[in-house]
Protein backbone atom coordinates (compact mmCIF):
# COMPACT_ATOMS: atom_id res chain seq x y z
CA UNK A 1 0.00 0.00 0.00
CA UNK A 2 1.21 3.33 -0.53
CA UNK A 3 0.49 6.27 1.91
CA UNK A 4 -1.75 5.81 4.02
CA UNK A 5 -3.16 2.85 3.40
CA UNK A 6 -1.96 0.94 6.15
CA UNK A 7 0.74 -0.86 7.90
CA UNK A 8 -0.25 -4.47 5.90
CA UNK A 9 1.15 -2.83 2.67
CA UNK A 10 3.44 -0.31 3.82
CA UNK A 11 5.10 -3.00 6.01
CA UNK A 12 5.20 -5.39 3.14
CA UNK A 13 6.70 -2.95 0.46
CA UNK A 14 9.55 -1.98 2.82
CA UNK A 15 10.29 -5.61 2.88
CA UNK A 16 10.39 -6.26 -0.80
CA UNK A 17 6.34 -7.01 -0.87
CA UNK A 18 4.27 -9.34 0.66
CA UNK A 19 2.41 -11.44 -0.73
CA UNK A 20 3.20 -13.40 -3.62
CA UNK A 21 2.44 -14.62 -7.03
CA UNK A 22 4.53 -17.86 -7.44
CA UNK A 23 3.77 -20.71 -9.88
CA UNK A 24 2.92 -24.04 -8.35
CA UNK A 25 4.14 -27.15 -9.54
CA UNK A 26 2.37 -29.85 -10.00
CA UNK A 27 -0.68 -31.64 -11.93
CA UNK A 28 -3.39 -31.37 -9.42
CA UNK A 29 -6.74 -30.06 -10.68
CA UNK A 30 -9.33 -31.01 -8.42
CA UNK A 31 -9.70 -30.51 -4.98
CA UNK A 32 -9.99 -33.71 -2.17
CA UNK A 33 -11.57 -33.62 1.63
CA UNK A 34 -9.49 -31.61 3.84
CA UNK A 35 -8.52 -33.01 6.69
CA UNK A 36 -9.26 -32.33 10.03
CA UNK A 37 -7.94 -29.97 11.87
CA UNK A 38 -6.60 -28.39 8.15
CA UNK A 39 -8.29 -24.68 8.90
CA UNK A 40 -7.84 -24.42 12.43
CA UNK A 41 -3.71 -25.12 11.38
CA UNK A 42 -4.04 -22.13 8.30
CA UNK A 43 -6.18 -19.70 10.85
CA UNK A 44 -3.50 -20.05 13.34
CA UNK A 45 -0.30 -19.73 10.87
CA UNK A 46 -1.91 -16.79 9.04
CA UNK A 47 -2.83 -14.90 12.06
CA UNK A 48 0.81 -15.37 13.34
CA UNK A 49 2.06 -14.04 10.58
CA UNK A 50 -0.16 -10.68 10.67
CA UNK A 51 1.12 -10.68 14.06
CA UNK A 52 4.77 -10.48 13.20
CA UNK A 53 4.76 -7.55 10.39
CA UNK A 54 3.99 -5.06 13.13
CA UNK A 55 6.63 -6.63 14.88
CA UNK A 56 9.21 -7.33 12.36
CA UNK A 57 9.71 -10.91 13.20
CA UNK A 58 11.58 -12.32 10.49
CA UNK A 59 12.10 -15.95 12.00
CA UNK A 60 7.70 -16.66 12.19
CA UNK A 61 7.91 -15.89 8.58
CA UNK A 62 11.25 -17.86 8.05
CA UNK A 63 9.67 -20.94 9.15
CA UNK A 64 6.51 -20.85 7.09
CA UNK A 65 8.07 -19.69 3.85
CA UNK A 66 9.10 -22.19 0.88
CA UNK A 67 12.43 -21.62 0.09
CA UNK A 68 11.55 -20.42 -3.36
CA UNK A 69 9.00 -18.38 -2.25
CA UNK A 70 8.25 -15.16 -4.18
CA UNK A 71 6.74 -11.77 -2.59
CA UNK A 72 4.98 -9.20 -4.61
CA UNK A 73 3.61 -6.44 -3.77
CA UNK A 74 0.06 -4.89 -4.49
CA UNK A 75 2.56 -2.11 -6.36
CA UNK A 76 4.20 -4.64 -8.32
CA UNK A 77 7.74 -4.67 -6.62
CA UNK A 78 8.98 -8.42 -6.49
CA UNK A 79 11.42 -9.80 -3.97
CA UNK A 80 12.83 -13.53 -3.35
CA UNK A 81 12.55 -14.47 0.19
CA UNK A 82 15.78 -13.61 1.34
CA UNK A 83 15.27 -9.97 0.32
CA UNK A 84 12.06 -10.08 2.03
CA UNK A 85 13.14 -11.49 4.93
CA UNK A 86 15.93 -8.90 5.32
CA UNK A 87 13.70 -6.01 4.98
CA UNK A 88 11.26 -6.80 7.62
CA UNK A 89 11.61 -4.86 10.70
CA UNK A 90 9.52 -3.75 13.49
CA UNK A 91 7.32 -0.74 12.87
CA UNK A 92 9.06 2.47 13.77
CA UNK A 93 8.85 4.84 16.76
CA UNK A 94 5.25 6.67 16.47
CA UNK A 95 3.42 3.55 14.54
CA UNK A 96 1.28 0.50 15.89
CA UNK A 97 -1.13 -1.46 14.48
CA UNK A 98 -2.40 -4.92 14.15
CA UNK A 99 -4.04 -6.86 11.97
CA UNK A 100 -7.01 -9.50 12.47
CA UNK A 101 -7.54 -12.70 10.18
CA UNK A 102 -10.75 -13.41 9.23
CA UNK A 103 -13.17 -15.58 7.23
CA UNK A 104 -10.42 -17.56 6.46
CA UNK A 105 -11.05 -20.80 3.78
CA UNK A 106 -9.09 -23.23 2.53
CA UNK A 107 -9.33 -25.33 -0.52
CA UNK A 108 -6.99 -28.44 -0.40
CA UNK A 109 -5.46 -30.01 -3.54
CA UNK A 110 -3.09 -32.99 -4.06
CA UNK A 111 -0.12 -31.58 -3.07
CA UNK A 112 -1.21 -27.76 -2.50
CA UNK A 113 -3.04 -25.68 -0.60
CA UNK A 114 -5.12 -22.50 -1.75
CA UNK A 115 -5.87 -20.10 1.38
CA UNK A 116 -7.75 -17.05 1.18
CA UNK A 117 -8.88 -14.78 4.15
CA UNK A 118 -10.15 -10.99 5.06
CA UNK A 119 -7.30 -9.20 6.69
CA UNK A 120 -8.67 -6.38 8.46
CA UNK A 121 -6.18 -3.94 9.54
CA UNK A 122 -5.60 -0.84 12.29
CA UNK A 123 -2.85 1.50 12.69
CA UNK A 124 -1.97 4.26 14.27
CA UNK A 125 0.38 6.91 12.95
CA UNK A 126 1.35 9.42 15.44
CA UNK A 127 -2.19 9.53 16.63
CA UNK A 128 -3.74 9.66 13.69
CA UNK A 129 -6.26 6.51 13.67
CA UNK A 130 -6.39 4.28 10.03
CA UNK A 131 -8.63 0.93 9.22
CA UNK A 132 -8.37 -1.23 5.80
CA UNK A 133 -9.01 -4.08 4.43
CA UNK A 134 -7.25 -7.00 2.14
CA UNK A 135 -8.09 -9.77 0.76
CA UNK A 136 -4.99 -11.77 0.71
CA UNK A 137 -4.54 -15.26 -1.28
CA UNK A 138 -1.77 -17.52 0.01
CA UNK A 139 -0.59 -20.91 -1.64
CA UNK A 140 1.15 -23.38 -0.09
CA UNK A 141 2.26 -26.80 -0.98
CA UNK A 142 2.54 -29.88 1.09
CA UNK A 143 6.11 -30.79 2.79
CA UNK A 144 5.91 -33.94 4.03
CA UNK A 145 4.17 -33.28 7.40
CA UNK A 146 3.80 -29.46 7.00
CA UNK A 147 2.83 -26.83 4.59
CA UNK A 148 5.35 -24.26 3.31
CA UNK A 149 4.16 -20.85 1.57
CA UNK A 150 4.72 -20.72 -2.10
CA UNK A 151 2.66 -18.06 -3.16
CA UNK A 152 0.73 -14.96 -2.05
CA UNK A 153 -1.48 -12.17 -2.92
CA UNK A 154 -2.65 -9.06 -1.35
CA UNK A 155 -5.24 -6.75 -2.73
CA UNK A 156 -7.20 -3.63 -1.28
CA UNK A 157 -10.83 -3.85 -0.36
CA UNK A 158 -11.86 -0.49 -1.71
CA UNK A 159 -14.24 2.06 0.20
CA UNK A 160 -14.62 5.69 -0.44
CA UNK A 161 -12.69 8.09 1.56
CA UNK A 162 -13.91 10.50 3.62
CA UNK A 163 -15.77 13.95 2.46
CA UNK A 164 -12.95 16.87 3.40
CA UNK A 165 -13.75 20.06 4.61
CA UNK A 166 -13.11 22.22 1.78
CA UNK A 167 -13.99 25.50 0.23
CA UNK A 168 -17.08 25.37 -2.14
CA UNK A 169 -17.46 29.08 -3.21
CA UNK A 170 -15.87 27.78 -6.75
CA UNK A 171 -17.92 24.76 -7.20
CA UNK A 172 -20.47 26.76 -9.60
CA UNK A 173 -16.95 27.07 -12.12
CA UNK A 174 -16.81 23.16 -12.19
CA UNK A 175 -20.45 22.57 -12.99
CA UNK A 176 -20.42 21.58 -17.13
CA UNK A 177 -20.23 19.19 -19.26
CA UNK A 178 -16.72 17.73 -20.53
CA UNK A 179 -15.88 15.76 -23.67
CA UNK A 180 -13.09 13.18 -24.43
CA UNK A 181 -12.03 14.95 -28.09
CA UNK A 182 -12.33 14.79 -30.08
CA UNK A 183 -15.78 12.67 -30.52
CA UNK A 184 -15.23 11.15 -26.95
CA UNK A 185 -17.93 10.03 -24.11
CA UNK A 186 -19.18 13.11 -21.86
CA UNK A 187 -19.18 13.43 -18.73
CA UNK A 188 -21.38 15.75 -17.03
CA UNK A 189 -20.64 17.80 -13.54
CA UNK A 190 -24.00 19.33 -12.06
CA UNK A 191 -24.17 21.21 -8.43
CA UNK A 192 -26.97 19.90 -6.10
CA UNK A 193 -28.09 21.43 -2.76
CA UNK A 194 -24.19 22.55 -2.16
CA UNK A 195 -22.99 19.35 -3.49
CA UNK A 196 -21.09 18.05 -6.78
CA UNK A 197 -22.36 15.36 -8.65
CA UNK A 198 -20.91 13.53 -12.00
CA UNK A 199 -20.97 11.20 -14.75
CA UNK A 200 -21.86 10.16 -18.28
CA UNK A 201 -25.18 9.48 -17.79
CA UNK A 202 -27.29 12.24 -16.46
CA UNK A 203 -29.72 10.52 -14.80
CA UNK A 204 -27.47 8.34 -12.91
CA UNK A 205 -24.82 10.69 -11.83
CA UNK A 206 -22.63 9.76 -8.69
CA UNK A 207 -21.57 12.19 -5.77
CA UNK A 208 -18.15 13.91 -6.28
CA UNK A 209 -16.39 13.47 -2.63
CA UNK A 210 -13.94 16.48 -2.33
CA UNK A 211 -10.40 15.74 -1.36
CA UNK A 212 -9.37 19.59 -1.99
CA UNK A 213 -11.75 21.90 -3.37
CA UNK A 214 -10.94 21.22 -7.13
CA UNK A 215 -10.10 17.36 -6.38
CA UNK A 216 -12.15 14.17 -5.89
CA UNK A 217 -13.36 10.81 -6.02
CA UNK A 218 -16.36 9.57 -7.28
CA UNK A 219 -18.35 7.55 -5.12
CA UNK A 220 -18.30 4.03 -5.38
CA UNK A 221 -15.21 4.03 -8.13
CA UNK A 222 -11.63 4.31 -8.04
CA UNK A 223 -9.49 7.46 -9.61
CA UNK A 224 -9.29 10.92 -8.65
CA UNK A 225 -11.10 13.62 -10.45
CA UNK A 226 -8.83 16.91 -10.85
CA UNK A 227 -10.25 20.10 -12.02
CA UNK A 228 -7.76 22.59 -13.72
CA UNK A 229 -9.22 26.25 -13.40
CA UNK A 230 -9.13 28.66 -15.77
CA UNK A 231 -8.67 32.39 -15.56
CA UNK A 232 -12.26 33.01 -15.51
CA UNK A 233 -12.23 30.66 -12.47
CA UNK A 234 -14.33 27.93 -14.43
CA UNK A 235 -12.68 24.56 -15.19
CA UNK A 236 -10.92 23.93 -18.44
CA UNK A 237 -10.43 20.37 -18.08
CA UNK A 238 -10.50 17.46 -16.18
CA UNK A 239 -7.87 15.29 -15.34
CA UNK A 240 -9.04 11.75 -14.36
CA UNK A 241 -6.30 9.45 -12.86
CA UNK A 242 -7.29 6.36 -13.85
CA UNK A 243 -4.47 3.51 -12.11
CA UNK A 244 -2.23 6.21 -12.34
CA UNK A 245 -2.62 6.83 -15.70
CA UNK A 246 -4.36 10.36 -17.14
CA UNK A 247 -7.22 10.71 -19.18
CA UNK A 248 -8.03 14.24 -20.09
CA UNK A 249 -11.70 15.60 -20.15
CA UNK A 250 -12.42 19.05 -22.03
CA UNK A 251 -15.01 21.40 -20.90
CA UNK A 252 -17.36 21.34 -24.16
CA UNK A 253 -20.66 23.22 -21.84
CA UNK A 254 -21.69 24.98 -19.00
CA UNK A 255 -24.05 23.80 -16.47
CA UNK A 256 -27.84 24.18 -18.46
CA UNK A 257 -29.29 25.74 -15.36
Amino acid sequence: MAGVRGLYCRRIVRSGALLVTALIAGPATSSRAMQPGTAQWFQAVEQSLMDAIAAGDAAAWDRIMDDQCVVTSEEGEVRPKSAFLKELRPLPPGLQGGIRVRDLTVQEFSGFAVVRFLADEWETVFGQRLTTQYRVTDTFRRADSTWRMVSSHVSVVTTDPPAQKVATDAWTGLAGTYQLLPNGWKFHVVLRDKQLFGGRDPNALKRMIPLTPDAFVREGTLGEWIFVIGADRKATHIVNFRKFEPLVWTRVADDPK
